[in-house]
């Protein structure tokens, strides 16, 4: 087995394409390289157990939650995990490469940091947890060694090693210290009680408390005696330790790490949207606690622990705590199985009563099967027999070491019971894997090409590919596995990857005028929906039906999935749509006209003409 050592890793290849570079971080849990991807020379991080660790299943299982929990995320706030395996004995997970430094060392640099800046990266850090928990995840150690700040001052939330679904309320105690950092893990932490969102919330309060003055509230020479302050003690509010500091900030803080976790935010929205209020008008009033604050008390949901306490005095307020969570636990299992009981009856009863209703509406066309005793019969023989009788059936897949493969191991219906062919009673068939099995895990999200790469090449199985428009999923990310993740299958098995291809944009097909068989079967081949679906005209069978009209129309450009609005009519209907119809008009109305006025005509002006030139005449010859 290689060592976690720099010099010895350095230039190694993990899972045929992440090639190790140099070391840049450890942790009780893992050490972290920096790494070449291979395959588009992209830079990563490779954390990976710790050697001393691997036969700790605790420690094992921490690892494997760390990367489903974070594979599982997507928000800008969160490193992402890429890629998780195993390498020559050394398991190791791939995640994003962020270029910057911890929260942590920003803090030992600088001492504190303005409240300009810190309160920025604390609203990042609530946009990652609110991310997280609506998608059912409490990270449960937040702390500012697991906050990377990019130079940019962009915060990345990393490390759910210790993350749990918020279902999963309570929190494991081994050797008689809290999982989480005890700087930072909130009371019902310390002392091995109800975990929840509101717990992210306290240690993101003690967060932006050491971001804000440049320590701790609570510190100690030892664990135990940090965990009692925290359950007992409350600190110096911030604006006294830093007196320019506004007020209302101070507030915030002191009611995120209020010792009752009623008396915190109700969400890490809330707080957020406070933290950008405060922003806005840093003048203001915030952080008030309804009925009071937990000042100087313990908290109201725990009881109060002295201050000559002692570890063996917290050790045993935790062991009634763990009694009375096993009597409540045993309480709710026996409710439970009371419940599911009672409704496995009702199921039953279902059943029949669905049987005996179709045997009396339809007489001598019900037939009954009558189920045999399948167990150690093998599956594949079982499967058609019931195939020929209709019989609803599924098949459960399970890795055993001592039944034979394909062996029937268990059966739903006990045998001589009848069922209804065709009806919704289903014989469920736990059927043996052999020991030679594999158990997928969760790839959803992840880029196929990787998920194809190891699910063939590293576990030998016969991948097949099928594609998927999805509104959650980017293009070639996988959306699930079928069979799905956690289900056993033989090392010489098919699985296939349904693979997104996310919401490219489509047009509209023509279907105008097209009868309701083929608008369905163009709007399917387009990757759209339909919306509301309208028949006009009354009652009209499904196969004389044309669209009349749709919306958005033929040739609009929208995305995949798109649901378009339908309205049908007859054919007649949509002939009659087609026809131009003439639009009667009005007679044209005479226009009144005014009588002709004569018109005089002009009078001719008499010619002036020029006065007779006198004719000039010969002088008279005078007689003689």
């Amino acid at each position: 087995m290689m060592d976690l050592n720099q010099n010895n890793l350095a230039g190694v290849i993990f899972g045929g394409r992440y090639r190790i570079d140099d070391r840049i971080g450890k942790g009780g849990m893992a050490v972290v390289f920096r790494a070449i991807d291979l395959m588009d020379g992209s830079r990563v991080a490779v954390k990976i157990l710790r050697q001393e660790l691997l036969y700790d299943d605790e420690f094992i299982r921490r690892f494997d939650v760390e990367a489903k929990a974070a594979s599982s995320l997507r928000h800008p706030n969160i490193v992402r995990v890429l890629d998780v395996g195993e390498e020559d004995g050394l398991r190791y997970m791939v995640m994003e490469y962020v270029d910057g430094t911890t929260l942590k060392e920003l803090i030992t640099q600088q001492g504190r940091l303005p409240w300009e800046t810190a309160v920025p990266i604390a609203i990042q850090i609530g946009l990652a947890m609110e991310h997280a928990h609506a998608n059912g995840i409490v990270h449960r150690d937040i702390k500012p060694h697991n906050i990377l700040i990019t130079p940019d001052l962009v915060a990345r939330v990393t490390d759910f090693g210790i993350a749990r679904a918020a279902s999963a309320n309570t929190i494991t105690v081994t050797g008689g210290s809290a999982l989480g950092s005890v700087h930072y893990f909130s009371p019902e932490q310390a002392r091995g009680g109800l975990v929840g969102e509101k717990s992210d919330i306290y240690s993101l309060g003690i967060l932006l408390y050491e971001m804000l003055t440049g320590q701790v509230p609570f510190d100690g020479d030892s664990a135990v005696a940090i965990a009692i302050q925290h359950l007992q003690d409350f600190p110096e509010p911030p604006a006294a330790r830093v007196p320019d500091l506004p007020g209302g900030l101070s507030d915030i803080v002191l009611k995120c790490i209020q010792k009752s976790p009623d008396k915190r935010y109700r969400d890490v929205r809330a707080l957020v949207d406070e933290l950008d209020a405060f922003m806005v008008e840093p003048g203001g009033l915030y952080g008030q606690v309804e009925g009071g604050s937990d000042l100087a008390a313990s908290t109201v949901t725990m009881p109060s622990v002295g201050p000559d306490t002692r570890f063996d005095r917290l050790k045993e307020m935790e062991n009634v705590i763990r009694r009375r969570r096993r009597r409540r636990v045993r309480d709710v299992v026996l409710s439970l199985l009371l419940f599911l009981g009672l409704l496995a009856g009702l199921g039953y009863g279902l059943s029949y009563g669905y049987t005996w209703l179709l045997a009396i509406l339809n007489p001598g066309q019900v037939d009954e099967f009558r189920v045999e005793n399948y167990v150690s019969l093998n599956i594949n023989d079982v499967k058609q027999q019931l195939d020929r009788a209709g019989v609803t059936y599924e098949v459960k897949l399970v890795r055993s070491d001592t039944i034979q493969r394909d062996i029937i191991m268990e059966q739903s219906i006990k045998p001589g019971m009848t069922v209804i062919p065709g009806s919704i009673t289903v014989l469920t068939l736990t059927v043996s894997s052999g020991s030679d099995t594999i158990r997928l895990r969760d790839y959803a999200g992840l880029n196929f090409r990787l998920v194809e790469v190891e699910l063939r090449e590293q576990m030998g199985l016969t991948v097949t590919i099928r594609r998927e428009l999805s509104p959650s999923y980017s293009k070639d990310a996988v959306i699930r596995t079928e069979p799905g993740a956690g289900n056993d299958i033989p090392r010489n098995g098919e699985v296939q990857l349904v693979v997104s291809d996310g919401l490219s944009s489509v047009v509209i097909p023509d279907i105008l005028g097209k009868t309701r068989e083929e608008v369905l079967s163009l709007l399917e081949a387009a990757g759209l929906q339909v919306g509301s679906d309208i028949v006009v005209g009354g009652d009209l069978e499904l196969d004389k039906q044309v669209l009349l009209a749709c919306d958005p129309m033929p040739g609009t450009e929208v995305l995949a999935l798109a649901k378009v609005s339908l309205v049908f009519g007859s054919l007649e209907d949509w002939n009659l749509s087609l026809t131009p119809q003439p639009t009667p008009t009005e007679p044209p109305t005479p226009t009144p006209t005014e009588p002709p006025t004569p018109t005089p005509l002009p009078t001719a002006s008499p010619t002036p003409t020029e006065p007779p030139a006198p004719t000039p005449t010969e002088p008279s010859t005078p007689t003689e």
